[in-house]
């Protein structure tokens, strides 16, 4: 059964949007939003004759193009963590320690993430992702200067974790305070 509201449209629990009310969070008119639509960019599903885009494929949308999270998309107690991949790679034991962090976190709190390469664009990123926390990513300890660049680039506000090989107990703790 279907349940409507004023601004949202809700089926078994999930939150929709319409195109227009969509559009209008994306900042682009009826028109692009339609022909990002067309182009298969965003997934729509058709209920009751109503073409509908289901809010958490609109934030995997925001999050790949860099546009703002607005907050009313933010469902209850999401949170936002931005992952950045100091290194060329990063080690095995580094990667598995965060897929079993999220997994075992993933009944208490709704997580939004995003995983970037520390380049000149940081910045950026940080500003239009504005994570709630960011976990730090590299091969190997005691490259400070990455953690300052990132304090400096966050004027100290987001929680950092730095998460090396052999170094990868916390980030449950971390993720969850």
């Amino acid at each position: 059964m279907t349940h409507q509201t004023s601004s949202q449209h809700m089926s078994n629990g999930h939150e929709y949007l319409d195109l227009q009310q969509a559009a209008v969070i994306c900042s682009v008119s009826d028109e692009r939003f339609e022909k990002w639509i067309e182009k298969g960019i965003i997934p729509v599903i058709d209920i009751g004759g109503e073409k509908l885009i289901h809010s958490h494929d609109l934030v995997q949308h925001l999050v790949r193009h860099n546009i703002p999270i607005p907050a009313r998309l933010l469902q209850g107690n999401s949170k936002k963590v931005l992952f950045i991949l100091a290194g060329e790679s990063i080690h095995h034991a580094v990667t598995t320690e965060v897929i079993w962090a999220l997994y075992r976190l993933r009944q208490q709190t709704s997580y939004i993430f995003d995983v970037v390469r520390l380049d000149d664009s940081i910045e950026l990123k940080i500003i239009t992702f504005n994570p709630d926390k960011i976990v730090l990513l590299q091969e190997e300890s005691g490259r400070l200067e990455t953690e300052d660049l990132l304090h400096r680039s966050t004027n100290s506000s987001i929680p950092i974790y730095t998460l090396v090989r052999g170094q990868t107990s916390g980030l449950d703790k971390f993720l969850n305070e």
